[in-house]
């Protein structure tokens, strides 16, 4: 009988890790799948009331979905190419597309606001000021171009990258941004620049993401094999700080606050870090393919991520 003791306490102990495991990589954090894609979502964004969700897709479309209902809306089918990039500006959705151009649509009916012919090789990025008064866009031919939401003609067309543009992100309420790409490195930008006004050599691997601190202080990067990384702004200096487990992620966002951020990883997870120590504080399983989009709604209550399989899911972020 004694030595059945320790078998007992053993099962009580596995018991005990098993549960606790389950409340960590806990599937009902998944609050909802939203199918109405054909392809991979390159991108995920909340308006700014986060009332509406939009993804975008390989399919060529944009979908529009209803938060609350977690019904969907209706579908923007303008683009010709695959749909890599979307951004929110008030009532207005941006997107770039791999058919080389950028449109504005009104989110509130999908109807077009206008386009133009952007870029000379497929886009991939795209981001707006807080106003929306600028895009930014970049992708395949490296050029970095700047345009005034009023005008069908780029403000500018930057050199500096060395490869594929990846990722944009403005400063708040600024007009200078960051791009990154496929070369390794970040480009600082002003909107009246002809060159970078800084260079960042962010490693070896592709620049996924990008986002700056509420108070502009640090600027984050979503590096794939380096994982998560940040740097003092203005001075750019790397920060120690390190996000244990980022590395190959292949999606990036910060919440609305600064305090989290969220990663999508090439093993299919989910992963939710406190921005201040570090910690991960959770992962999300239930992504059945390669996530390759996150984004926090403006509450910083929910996660949505795309994933190449065409889903959408949305996700309860604990506070």
């Amino acid at each position: 009988m004694k030595r059945s003791i320790p078998w007992i306490v053993a099962a009580i102990i596995a018991i005990g890790l098993g549960i606790g495991l389950g409340l960590w990589l806990n599937r009902s954090d998944e609050l909802a799948t939203l199918m109405g894609h054909t392809g991979p979502v390159r991108s995920v964004a909340f308006s700014a009331d986060g009332s509406m969700l939009a993804s975008a897709s390989d399919d060529t479309t944009i979908v529009l979905w209803d938060v609350a209902s977690r019904q969907r809306k209706f579908a923007i089918d303008g683009h010709l190419g695959k749909v890599r990039g979307i951004a929110f500006a008030g009532g207005v959705l941006v997107s770039a597309s791999e058919d080389r151009t950028v449109r504005r649509w009104e989110a509130a009916t999908g109807q077009e606001l206008s386009s133009w012919d952007a870029a000379k090789k497929p886009l991939e990025c795209v981001a707006t000021n807080g106003d929306g008064s600028l895009i930014v866009a970049g992708g395949v031919d490296k050029q970095v171009y700047l345009f005034a939401a009023s005008e069908t003609k780029p403000l500018a067309a930057l050199p500096g990258h060395a490869r594929h543009v990846h990722a944009i992100a403005f400063q708040h309420a600024s007009d200078r941004f960051a791009t990154g790409g496929e070369d390794g490195t970040i480009l600082i930008w002003n909107r009246s620049s002809t060159k970078p006004v800084a260079t960042i050599n962010a490693g070896k691997h592709h620049v996924h993401g990008l986002a700056f601190a509420p108070d502009n202080r640090v600027l984050y990067a979503c590096t794939g094999g380096s994982g998560v990384l940040a740097w003092d702004v203005p001075g750019f200096a790397l920060r120690t700080i390190k996000y244990e487990g980022s590395g190959n992620a292949r999606a990036f966002a910060l919440s609305a606050d600064g305090s989290r951020l969220a990663t999508a990883q090439e093993d299919r997870s989910v992963r939710l870090y406190d921005v201040a120590s570090g910690r991960l504080l959770k992962q999300y399983i239930g992504l059945k393919s390669i996530g390759l989009a996150v984004a926090f709604s403006p509450d910083g209550t929910l996660l949505a991520t795309g994933s190449s399989d065409g889903l959408v899911k949305l996700w309860a972020v604990a506070k």
